[in-house]
């Protein structure tokens, strides 16, 4: 009775792991979906985009489709080829462990990027230097801890035995996170001006700027409490499978959105622009209270104005009393093919 006992323990103790791990998985790889639909529009409407970036957002779509394909296969391991034997389950399948080395990759090309635009926004080398360190110190530990993974024995014994490590990986990405959002955000705050429409943009992309940075550091601030105080629920080991789909789905929704600002752009030029688009002027008078034909043209004579007549009708030379407004519509230094409406 007693050893059934602890086997009943241990096979829960080594199931705590599939839930996680499935409900993990599938949001990853719906994550992963609108990665590659954000990749699409971004290639589809962004061709004048320089060769760098364009690498950077093809290495990133690359590499999640790397992770994507080894979380699929960590979930078949996981619930069909280990069924009935829960004893496989003491360590992560080797699928698991390579998708962890594709993830901390992506998080650590996405940080250098937002570094390098925090550089290009304050022109100091001090911050994004800084995020740059805490960054390379955060892949680092993870590449060793992926390695070191590859050798477990047990599962439990290595967390924890590697939790020191692990802890500070995740918080060095969350500070790395902070700093950049904070940073960018004040930079963007401190070039706002008095124009509506500059200020309307600056603006948005403050906004922007947190509401996709911030997200990032919240889910490394939540895997890091959730790794510490809960770790034998194995929560934490679900975030990490989707973190580096969130954190490639929130650069590319930051180059996406770019459009958004294109159209800004082009309606408060829209708005500048005069209320004739071909390049007409309109005079509006209204006509005495008798007005003949022949005053009407001695009257545009002094104006430079030529009156147009319609063929195939007569203009009656009577005098006739006008009661509408008069427009005239005028091109410029030469006047050609000029309506009168009367």
């Amino acid at each position: 009775m007693i050893n059934l006992e602890r086997s009943a323990n241990d096979f829960g103790a080594q199931l705590a792991i599939i839930g996680p791990t499935q409900v993990g998985g599938l949001l990853s790889a719906a994550l992963f979906g609108c990665l590659a639909c954000q990749c699409y529009l971004y290639f589809a409407r962004f061709t004048s985009d320089g060769f760098a970036l364009k690498t950077i957002v093809s290495a990133i779509t690359l590499i999640q489709l790397g992770q994507f394909v080894c979380i699929m296969l960590t979930l078949w391991t996981m619930t069909v080829s280990t069924y009935g034997d829960p004893s496989q389950l003491n360590v992560l399948p080797l699928a698991a462990d390579v998708a962890l080395f594709f993830s901390s990759f992506t998080v650590f090309i996405v940080q250098s990027f937002y570094a390098f635009r925090l550089w290009k926004l304050t022109r100091s080398i001090f911050l994004p230097i800084l995020c740059e360190m805490i960054s390379v110190v955060a892949h680092t530990s993870m590449v060793i801890l992926s390695a070191r993974a590859i050798s477990m024995t047990d599962l439990t014994t290595f967390i924890n035995s590697q939790i020191v490590l692990i802890a500070l990986s995740w918080i060095a990405r969350a500070v790395c996170d902070l700093i950049t959002t904070v940073g960018v955000a004040w930079s963007l705050k401190k070039k706002r001006v008095s124009d509506f429409n500059m200020g309307t943009m600056i603006d948005r992309l403050i906004y922007w700027t947190l509401e996709t940075a911030l997200v990032t550091s919240v889910i490394s601030i939540t895997m890091t409490l959730s790794f510490v105080f809960q770790k034998q629920n194995f929560v934490w080991f679900g975030v990490l499978l989707l973190w580096s789909n969130v954190v490639g789905n929130s650069l590319l929704a930051s180059l996406n959105r770019r459009l958004l600002l294109q159209e800004t752009r082009r309606s408060s030029r829209s708005d500048t622009q005069p209320l004739s688009s071909s390049g007409l002027d309109t005079i509006c008078f209204r006509a005495g209270p008798r007005q003949s034909y022949e005053d009407s043209l001695e009257n545009f004579e002094n104006r430079d104005v030529e009156v147009l007549r319609e063929p195939g009708r007569s203009i009656d030379m009577e005098p006739k009393r006008v009661s509408k407004h008069a427009v005239v519509h005028i091109h410029g230094p030469e006047f050609q093919d000029h309506e009168t409406h009367c």
